[in-house]
Order: structure tokens, then sequence, then C-alpha cells
């Protein structure tokens, strides 16, 4: 481990650096025992690829990882055929990094070929001398698959409550007395997610109900290129021509960058529901936004989606209403039930507090990073 400031501190390459969740478990850096250092994921094997999230423009160069003490990969790799990711352990291996792997996804969320993902995910999990991931149901079902016992981490919240106060405060501006919102998120309109076509299986919502709005949420690139339409133009006209039968006084595009959520966080704080429209997920780093923002998601029965947000509370009690994909009368039922019924949503598991997630974090790079130790005294 290197020596910084007289004191020993245990140098962590993170893999990629520019995702909203990562970013936050970077954030939470306090302790003066770790440096976390940000990397993209082509440099553990000189591979990158433009639908990954990658630090720019100086990410530390290949023949840094000898003064790393351990590499974690959080996502990066779905774009990776198997021997890819081979050779992405195999070269850690060389240079004689442990690798810490969180498995956010075990069904990758943009490709409905799952076993590209999944093989991907064997491999790393069983080169990883530790395994974490975010929910109890994920690591049985690590458990089932590959036989790893993984450390489960909760979901880190996104904003601060500097963030969360500015974006309450600047969604007030967005919504009339009475208004009723409903977002629906196309993200990046993958595989994964039911698309516009979405759009008219809402249309009762806003049947009979005054005040009622409706907002696209979109990664900006996406919409561009599923529709043909320039920066300026956004494809605004498409979306009121999709939604127009269903009532609603208005539907607006909310464009987001794929890295910047900044500057939407007020447009989705302004939400009352949000449905997430997936066909197939594990988790959702959008379920953890809708936490911090007091949005109620309307989530579909499939993955861990509803172990993650109810993690431990009675749902009941608490905000966020399951439809079946497969039975489109469910996803009406329950978004009205969601806007007629509001409820707080439910509160972070104890091991969500920051500090708590980054000592486990803490706790985790030290184990990995003595197992280098060891084996360098024993070469």
């Amino acid at each position: 481990m290197r020596s910084h400031v007289g004191a020993s501190r245990t140098r962590v390459a993170v893999l990629p650096a520019a995702h909203p969740a990562v970013r936050r478990i970077t954030g939470l850096a306090w302790s003066g025992h770790v440096e976390l250092v940000p990397v993209r994921p082509g440099v553990v094997n000189g591979e990158s690829h433009p639908g990954t999230y990658v630090k720019g423009p100086a990410p530390i160069l290949d023949r840094d990882l000898e003064h790393v003490d351990v590499a974690h990969v959080h996502f990066g790799y779905d774009y990776l055929d198997p021997e890819s990711a081979r050779d992405v352990t195999e070269h850690l291996s060389r240079a004689g990094v442990p690798m810490v792997l969180t498995v956010h996804d075990i069904v990758y969320p943009s490709h409905e070929d799952s076993q590209p993902h999944r093989g991907n995910t064997g491999t790393l999990v069983g080169a990883a001398s530790q395994v974490l991931t975010l929910t109890e149901v994920a690591a049985r079902e690590l458990w089932v698959r590959w036989g790893v016992e993984s450390m489960v981490v909760p979901h880190p919240r996104l904003l601060d409550e500097a963030e969360i106060s500015s974006a309450v405060r600047a969604s007030k501006h967005l919504r009339g007395d009475g208004d009723t919102i409903v977002g629906v998120l196309l993200e990046r309109m993958g595989e994964n997610i039911e698309g516009p076509e979405l759009l008219d299986l809402l249309a009762p919502v806003a049947t009979g109900r005054r005040g009622a709005h409706l907002r696209i949420v979109v990664e900006a690139q996406a919409w561009r290129d599923a529709c043909g339409e320039d920066r300026e133009s956004g494809g605004h006209h498409l979306v009121a021509e999709l939604a127009a039968e269903g009532g609603w006084e208005s539907v607006r595009l909310i464009r987001y960058e794929a890295r910047d959520l900044g500057p939407v966080l007020a447009e989705f704080a302004a939400l009352d529901v949000c449905v997430l429209p997936y066909r197939f997920a594990t988790h959702s780093t959008w379920l953890e936004l809708c936490r911090d923002l007091g949005v109620t998601p309307v989530l579909p029965a499939v993955g861990f989606l509803r172990e993650q947000w109810f993690d431990r509370c009675d749902p009941d009690e608490h905000s966020g209403e399951v439809y079946d994909p497969r039975d489109p009368g469910t996803l009406t039922w329950a978004v009205r039930t969601a806007i007629d019924e509001p409820r707080s949503a439910p509160p972070r598991v104890e091991g969500a507090d920051p500090t708590k997630i980054m000592a486990a974090h803490e706790q985790v790079y030290r184990m990995a990073a003595r197992t280098r130790k060891a084996s360098r005294n024993g070469a």
C-alpha cells in the first residue's frame, strides 16, 4: 500500500467513475485510508466503447496499474465478449492487482440476449477477490448461478441534502396547484424499454382528470438517434402526436445527458409518479433517484426492482406500485393508484448510510490489498 502524508493508504482504481452511482461512491471518500482513482474501462485491456461511461480526458495510464493496490469494477464491461472479459482479468492478474466486483446487473438492462453479459459476469465473478451486490436476493442469485458468496452493500443515495433541496425548490415553479404530473422513463430506448407505444396504455390515466400532464424522460442522444431529430427541434411534435389521444393538458419531452442529470433534477422532482417501463432488469439507479426526490415509482415485476425499492419495508405502508408487464391493464391501475393514494417513499436501509457504505468499501479494499501485499512478500 502506498504511503501518503505519513499514512498507509489503499489506492483503488475505480472502473469507471462517471456513472452517477459510482460518482456518489467515489464522492464518499472521506477516509484518510483510501485513495479512489477514477479510470475508464479501456485502461485494463486497451478497449473502449462509446456506450460505456468513461472518465476523460486523462485517465491513469495502463502502466500506472503497478501503483494501484486494488481495481474495483462497477460498470463498463457489458460490451466485451467473453474472451475480452478474460483478457481484463488476466491483465489485472499479471499486474498483481486484485479485483473487487460490484454486480449491479445480472441481466444487463440494454441487451435482450442476456448470455454475453452473463458470460462476462461469470468470468469476472470467478476472478474477483471480493464480490459485492445491492440486495440480498441478488446475492442469493449469485450463489445459485456461480457459487460465490457476495457482500450486500445497498445502493447509495445519488443526491446530497443540498442537491435535493435545490431540486425540490426549483420544481415548484414547474407545476401549478392541483396539477398531476406523470413521467415515463424511456431512458436510452433500448431493447429493455417498452418504448413510445407505452404512451397509449397511459391514455386512460388522464381521462376525466383535470391538470394531468405527461413528461417523457429520455436520454438526449438516444432520442436523436431513434427519431432522426436535430438538437433544436428535439422531436417535441412527435411526442405530442404520440400522446395526443390521452387527453393530457400538456406533453413535454425531458432530455438528459447520460453522465449529467443535474440540469433535469428539478423536472424530475416535479413528477408525482414515474413509470419505469422495463421489460427486463436487475436493479435500477432511477429507483434511487425517485427515493431521493420523493417521486413515486411505478415499476414492473421484473428482476429485483421490487426488492430494491421495498428493501425490508412493508409495501402497504409506502409509495411504489408494481405492475405486470405482461398485462397492460395493470399499468393503468398502478399509475392511478400511485396518484390517488400517495404515500411516503420507503426509507433507506440502515446499511445505506453514507458513512457505512464507505466503511464497507474501505474494509473490502484493505482486505483485497493485503492479499496483494502478501503475494508480493511471498514472491
